[in-house]
């Protein structure tokens, strides 16, 4: 399961169209069915999507998220763990987990790189709070 979630979170930025029609087909169920998060929540996402973004960067050579703290292996500890939260304070599926982790990354994508950058200092926070 940690496995598919990483997957999920770390490397949507490069999801390729066909992987995407099929994931979307197999959770087309599932999609009426995800939950409201709470502000924690959606917070704790986004922060973690967004550090499977930058840790895509890092080691794809990008300057910009060389910048900030390597984010292996601490952002995707945090990461699995705020999904494996998610799936077990709402009683998610697998399906259902990585939809919301793939509206995420790409609202996050959409929103671009400036918005990604304003949050990362919260998130670095929320992070350090998470003792990961």
């Amino acid at each position: 399961m940690t496995k598919l979630l990483l997957a999920a979170g770390l490397a949507l930025a490069s999801f390729p169209l066909a992987a995407q029609d099929a994931f979307d087909a197999a959770s087309a169920t599932a999609e009426a069915a995800l939950p409201t998060l709470t502000l924690e929540q959606r917070s704790s996402l986004r922060c973690g999507v967004a550090f499977g973004l930058i840790a895509k960067g890092q080691a794809e050579g990008d300057a910009r998220a060389a910048a900030y703290p390597a984010m292996e292996p601490r952002g995707r500890e945090f990461f699995v763990r705020t999904m494996a939260g998610l799936m077990d304070d709402h009683d998610l599926t697998r399906e259902q987990a990585n939809k919301l982790a793939f509206e995420t990354t790409m609202t996050l994508m959409q929103e671009g790189l400036e918005s990604r950058e304003a949050m990362m200092p919260n998130c670095l926070l929320l992070l350090e709070a998470s003792g990961v």
